[in-house]
């Protein structure tokens, strides 16, 4: 176990004394990195021989070296000015690192409790470290125990109950420097009859830099809450994400999450739900859009643990070029959970002769009354439809992105916040600027 530990953290060339800085953290939040770093022992990282990872070749991540920052850097953020809003509430993370000095300063709206991770372990490590120790799913993967176990900082949020926030938190993990890798570890508590709006950015301003970016986001919503979470992932071209999102909902809460993906050569999205309350319903929505030699794979999981729980996931892929896109959605309905309504579908537009997509929806059914379906489709432009445009006097090219903006338009018209769409649509613009 020792020898898979070592081998393990290797690729991290100052791992000592990262190690040494978090041992001085609270008792409590050092024992649970420790747990975590025992597992990561047993488990060791996967290869394309583990049934979760068979798609995915994990080896160019490990072939690099890389650093832990300890502080953030002065980026130049007038290249952010488009996609930033004074409006928001902005959280920037410089390489991993929280950054008070870019981060927004007013006051916060009267309920709400935000700030980096490392600052509220300091001050209520009390309650973080019993949602960390309630925040865990059977079978976690090496890089979420990677993660519990040498987190940097992170985003703690918290509502108190009944708690609307009206304005958008708008998280911003910015990478200007190689062979970093960055590990940011959030936890979002939003308590009962509470609602607030989230999105999440992973930016880097250049297509060149080698790095990786090892997230983790768990979020508790407590009976009755609501939160809208969006995640964008713009990253180097060169860089790799691997990254997992946990939601654990009690009665009648509402989570909304969209998932969108178009930067690194490699990134992995998890997505875990586990519905704990009878009458809770996560509507997943997801868009990858990637080129050149690019891998994405997207692997959602929603346990329906109660009866009369809905889910409803829609993810949509546009490949071009020599790029690869892997989608594994599971379903798991338990004896318990009688009429539960679930729904799952994942499509996939193929531009280039090169790219391919391994797409596997699956349900696990364990329950008679239920209603449950899902569904995968592959396929390229419709040649009547780019005839007809192109007999309009519309040349090929522009044919082409015309289409393909309307399939990617099918899923992202679907967000109800005109800010976060516009803010996709500036991400989106270098991938359709390729074809």
């Amino acid at each position: 176990m020792l020898a898979n530990l070592e081998k393990s953290l290797s690729v991290i060339k100052n791992i000592d004394d990262h190690l040494l800085r978090i041992s001085k953290q609270p008792k409590s939040l050092y024992a649970l990195r420790q747990q975590a770093l025992d597992s990561l022992a047993k488990v060791g990282f996967p290869t394309i021989k583990d049934e979760e990872w068979k798609y995915t070749n994990i080896s160019p991540i490990l072939k690099n070296q890389y650093q832990i920052a300890d502080s953030a850097s002065k980026p130049d953020l007038e290249r952010l000015n488009h996609y930033t809003s004074p409006d928001d509430i902005n959280i920037f993370f410089i390489n991993g690192v929280f950054s008070p000095e870019l981060s927004s300063k007013e006051a916060l709206p009267k309920g709400l409790t935000l700030s980096s991770l490392r600052d509220a372990s300091s001050t209520v490590n009390t309650d973080i470290a019993a949602r960390f120790k309630t925040s865990t799913i059977e079978g976690e993967s090496a890089f979420v125990l990677l993660n519990k176990a040498l987190y940097q900082d992170g985003i703690y949020i918290k509502t108190a109950p009944q708690t609307v926030v009206e304005k958008l938190i708008h998280i911003i993990h910015i990478t200007d420097q190689p062979q970093i890798i960055a590990i940011p570890r959030n936890l979002f508590d939003i308590g009962q009859s509470s609602e607030l709006k989230i999105l999440e950015s992973y930016i880097s301003f250049s297509d060149s830099l080698v790095y990786w970016v090892n997230s983790l986001t768990d979020i508790f919503l407590a009976e009755n809450a609501s939160c809208k979470y969006f995640q964008a992932q713009s990253e180097s071209l060169e860089s790799f994400h691997l990254g997992a999102i946990r939601v654990w909902q009690e009665r009648d809460s509402n989570f909304f999450g969209f998932n969108f993906s178009t930067g690194a050569m490699i990134a992995r999205n998890n997505l875990d739900i586990v519905l704990k309350g009878e009458g809770g319903n996560a509507l997943l929505k997801g868009l990858y859009c990637v080129r050149l030699n690019q891998h994405v794979d997207n692997h959602t999981a929603v346990d329906h643990q109660f009866p009369n729980c809905t889910s409803n996931q829609l993810y949509k892929g546009i490949l071009n070029q020599d790029s690869r896109a892997v989608f594994n959605g599971k379903i798991f309905v338990r004896p318990i959970a009688q009429k539960t309504n679930s729904y799952q579908l994942n499509k996939n537009l193929l531009l280039g002769k090169g790219c391919r997509v391994d797409t596997k929806p699956q349900l696990e059914i364990d329950a008679d009354d239920v209603k449950c379906t899902h569904g995968a489709t592959i396929g390229q432009l419709n040649n009547d439809e780019l005839f007809y445009l192109q007999t309009r006097s519309i040349p090929k090219k522009t044919a082409v992105k015309m289409l393909s903006r309307g399939f990617a338009d099918d899923i992202l018209q679907q967000i109800e916040d005109d800010r976060i769409y516009q803010k996709l649509n500036i991400l989106l613009e270098p991938t359709f600027s390729a074809l």
